[in-house]
């Protein structure tokens, strides 16, 4: 049995967007070659696009268009080499040493069996965006007293995830 440890769960890389975008603009260019090509050989009936758009791009002085299509192609540039060394994010939270994996939102559900096991505690519900808990409880008796147990109970239960989800508690006092 090997003692390697899971791969961190992370999410699609950066560089995904860029080749979906490549690789639709490459679509999208053959298919007005393939309709071209239809229309050359008398299949289907229209005017070329290829050749109304080097008939509009004649006219054109380089003057014109080499500054823009610059400009255009360092932006470019920049995107896909921005997009090709960002490093992926994290997707999960590690707990323990065992290579064992959860995702916020079931730090999210730790976090609130542990608040209605909680003494004075009637109802609890967390809420997770990113490494961030927030957690509401109702309870009866004094809202600082039950605040503390919550922060402790649910430091506790949660100690051994890592990164450390920051978690914040507000107590409503039950109305009868």
């Amino acid at each position: 049995m090997s003692s390697t440890s899971a791969k961190k769960p992370t999410a699609a890389p950066a560089a995904a967007t860029v080749g979906i975008v490549t690789a639709l603009a490459v679509t999208a260019i053959g298919a007005v070659a393939v309709r071209d090509t239809l229309v050359s050989t008398g299949t289907i009936n229209g005017a070329p696009w290829i050749e109304w758009l080097l008939g509009k791009a004649e006219v054109l002085k380089p003057v014109d268009w080499m500054i823009p299509a610059g400009i255009a192609a360092l932006l470019i540039g920049v995107w896909v080499l921005i997009a090709a060394v960002k490093p992926r994010k994290a997707t999960h939270l590690s707990v323990g040493d065992a290579g064992v994996w959860i995702r916020s939102r079931d730090a999210a559900r730790l976090a609130t069996n542990t608040a209605a096991g909680v003494d004075s505690v009637t109802a609890a519900g967390t809420r997770a965006k990113g490494r961030r808990l927030r957690v509401t409880a109702t309870a009866t008796g004094d809202v600082a007293r039950v605040r503390d147990d919550l922060t402790t109970a649910i430091g506790q239960r949660l100690q051994t995830v890592t990164p450390n989800p920051r978690v914040r508690t507000r107590v409503t006092v039950e109305e009868n």
